[in-house]
């Protein structure tokens, strides 16, 4: 048994396609922007949310603490059917996954009044 009967080809071939298919995932992985700018915060009160929505669509939720006025609050990053945008609620992450994955739902701040 030679090594063209155990593997089809040349090593040398399939060596320079897999290199070639390498190679270009890690330009296009180079290549595609992040959607989201991370804000200055403490990284032990940060946590990354991200999965698939009930219609298969992709979201992300990125939820940190902020300090206004000496008071902690928490904020959302967020990414998904809903859009993209920045909101400060104190929603649980299981929920405003919930909301982030309905195209048109209304994601609104805790203190939309002021």
């Amino acid at each position: 048994m030679n090594i063209r009967q155990v593997f089809g080809a040349p090593p040398g071939r399939s060596a320079w396609v897999a290199s070639l298919l390498l190679a270009s995932s890690m330009t296009v992985g180079a290549a595609m922007p992040s959607p989201f700018v991370v804000p200055k915060v403490n990284p032990e009160e940060t946590f990354t949310f991200a999965g698939k929505c009930f219609n298969g669509e992709p979201y992300r939720l990125f939820l940190y603490q902020k300090n206004i006025a000496g008071i902690s609050q928490s904020h959302y990053d967020y990414n998904g059917p809903a859009g993209t945008g920045t909101v400060q609620s104190e929603t649980p992450p299981k929920v405003m996954a919930a909301r982030v994955c309905r195209k048109y739902a209304e994601i609104i701040n805790a203190k939309y009044w002021e």
